[in-house]
């Protein structure tokens, strides 16, 4: 699974904030081809040691993320022009 195959993050967001370890691996399933990719980037093989940390640096960065603030911002269409 893809994390754009999911209508709305702010749930798997809110369980992996509370430690809930299902949300977690399902957060680290999500993005793993992103991680993936990056920890391959310029090699013909994954780095093992980049894609744990990019693993924990996700996790890390998912559970200090301002969900509240985020959803508190005004929503901006990005593909309309102001007239």
């Amino acid at each position: 699974m893809h994390y754009t195959e999911i209508d709305n993050l702010v749930p798997v967001i809110l369980a992996v904030q509370e430690d809930n370890n299902e949300a977690v691996s399902l957060m680290l399933e999500l993005f793993g081809q992103e991680i993936d990719f990056e920890a391959r980037y310029g090699k013909r093989y994954i780095d093992p040691d980049l894609k744990q940390e990019l693993q924990i640096k996700l996790i890390y960065i998912v559970k200090h993320f301002d969900l509240a603030k985020h959803l508190a911002l005004p929503s901006r269409d990005v593909g309309q022009k102001k007239i």
